[in-house]
């Protein structure tokens, strides 16, 4: 038995520094084959390498988005990931041994991600999140969820938002377009869900103008 768990706890110790190799070496791949071009729109945030954690959060058009943003972001950052994708056979064994992963069930109420948000914001870590849920490919943003507000509201942490223009293609650029970094006012007790929506639809418009201008298009197109 002494024996098993030790194989167990070898295997795993391996898979882990596997799973970080597989990390540091996307990373590169993404910078060398993709070759970010990262634009800051504000002075709140000049580097991608943050001096205090943020809640960082951006549109979500295709399924490289979250690699993009780990490579972006790539010092003292966590990112929430859904967990049926966590769960899913061709990505479980790399996403359960990441440490820099937070599940998030987006299909039933879930409280517990938040609660392992906040510390890993505690920690000194950014949290990464994609407040759509999930991707649209259309052109068009899908109604933001408040997670990202009450997470910020409620640790005082500031919203820096993102757009991405979601292409990756030999010979693209793909760019990245930073904004401000933001705070949501905090109130006494918990937020009504009337502010969260409202601040929720002001960073949806936000990161609609940013990912207009990562596109190369027109900013002042109106968010749909």
């Amino acid at each position: 038995m002494a024996d098993q768990k030790t194989e167990n706890s070898l295997y795993e110790r391996l898979m882990r520094f596997f799973v970080i190799v597989v990390i540091y070496t996307v990373r590169y791949v993404f910078y060398i084959w993709f070759r970010p071009k990262v634009t800051f729109t504000d002075d709140s945030v000049r580097s991608t390498r943050l001096k205090s954690p943020a809640v960082i959060i951006a549109n979500h058009t295709n399924m490289l988005d979250p690699i993009m943003m780990l490579a972006v972001f790539f010092y003292h950052r966590s990112i929430v990931v859904a967990k049926d994708q966590i769960e899913d056979p061709h990505f479980s064994w790399a996403l359960k041994r990441a440490a820099c992963v937070i599940p998030c069930d987006r299909f039933n109420l879930d409280t517990e991600w938040a609660l392992i948000a906040k510390r890993e914001i505690e920690k000194g870590n950014s949290v990464i999140i994609f407040p759509e849920g999930k991707c649209r490919d259309d052109g068009q943003l899908n109604e933001f969820k408040t997670g990202f507000a009450f997470l910020a509201r409620s640790t005082g942490t500031p919203v820096i938002s993102v757009g991405l223009d979601g292409i990756y293609k030999f010979g693209h650029r793909t760019q990245v377009v930073i904004g401000a970094a933001e705070k949501i006012e905090r109130v006494k007790g918990i937020p009504s869900s009337k502010h969260l929506t409202e601040r929720s639809e002001y960073f949806q418009k936000k990161i609609w103008k940013l990912k207009q201008q990562a596109l190369g298009k027109s900013s002042e197109e109106v968010c749909p």
